[in-house]
């Protein structure tokens, strides 16, 4: 009676133990499935962001210097809601003096334009 009592403690020990490992395992599935879908959904939400972007050549003339600058503007978007106003970067790409001074009659023309 004791050989089987003491059989049925070791059988009850291991299933017991077994239990506890199983236990350890799915308790790590499920917060590696927590993270990854907490992973997943702060990527569809990055997602949503994105950035507008325009350029265009500004050609200017005062007197008789000739500039030509590279603009490019920027904005921040929320699927189609504007976060931040337009943010404004110039490059200057070309810039002549002499073009529009006329030496016949000592004239110089002035035409501002944008």
């Amino acid at each position: 009676m004791d050989e089987a009592i003491a059989r049925e403690k070791g059988a009850l020990a291991e299933l017991q133990s077994a239990l506890i490992v199983q236990r350890q395992r799915l308790e790590s599935a499920i917060s590696d499935a927590k993270a990854e879908a907490k992973r997943l959904a702060f990527d569809e939400f990055l997602n949503d962001f994105r950035v507008e972007q325009r350029q265009y050549v500004r050609k200017s003339r005062l007197f008789f210097i000739s500039r030509q600058t590279l603009v490019v503007r920027e904005r921040i978007l929320f699927r189609n809601l504007p976060l931040s106003d337009w943010v404004e970067h110039s490059v200057a790409l070309e810039e002549t003096v002499g073009g529009a001074f006329s030496v016949q009659g000592l004239t110089i023309e002035a035409t501002l334009g944008s």
